[in-house]
């Protein structure tokens, strides 16, 4: 597993991603994101990129629609990680095209993600 939730809540959830991010991971994290749509119909997300080795090379991420379902409303992502992966990190998560407000935050800027998120 590529990821870890390290606090799940109302308010939003925090994971860690590391090592390569599975077809597999990618489909779990979808069906987190989906909970917390169904139970306050927006969702927060702070992504910790810690030791991020990219995406595995597997068949299966051509379905992105999570992202774009019920993407109305007060919904955000934020990334925390190495600068070298905010440009991979836009393109997979389509920021440009998104109602989804997400935003790419270096380690030392994880404060000021939290606070973004809060907003």
């Amino acid at each position: 597993m590529a990821y870890q939730i390290i606090r799940k809540s109302d308010q939003g959830n925090w994971i860690k991603l590391s090592g390569k991010l599975t077809v597999n991971d990618f489909q779990e994290l979808q069906n987190l994101i989906r909970s917390s749509l169904d139970q306050s119909g927006r969702f927060r997300m702070l992504v910790e990129l810690e030791d991020f080795q990219g995406w595995s090379k597997e068949t299966g991420w051509e379905n992105t629609s999570f992202l774009t379902e019920n993407e109305e409303g007060s919904s955000k992502l934020a990334f925390v990680g190495d600068e070298k992966w905010k440009v991979e990190i836009f393109m997979f998560t389509g920021k440009p095209m998104r109602h989804t407000a997400i935003e790419f935050f270096t380690p030392d800027q994880f404060d000021l993600a939290q606070a973004w998120l809060s907003e």
